[in-house]
């Protein structure tokens, strides 16, 4: 049974392709609604990444996706 640490640490280093299949052997439903939640917080974090304070310019936000969001994604 993988965390959902474990997979969005996967999904950064391996890539969805190598993730999924990991998740498709195990067979294991909650793997599978991990992998799910893991999807999700990586996408909330590469949209929320970016900060501004005038509307105009950008940056990059130092932000690590197993963080903060992360971790509330374990604590479900």
């Amino acid at each position: 049974m993988a965390e959902s640490e474990e997979l969005i640490e996967g999904l950064i280093r391996f890539g969805r392709q190598a993730v999924q299949d990991y998740v498709t052997r195990s067979q294991d439903i909650d793997d599978t609604m991990r992998y799910i939640r893991a999807e999700q917080c990586l996408e909330i974090v590469r949209l929320t990444s970016f900060v501004t304070t005038n509307l105009i310019d950008f940056e990059r936000k130092d932000f690590s996706p197993t963080g903060e969001v992360g971790a509330r994604i374990g604590n479900k």
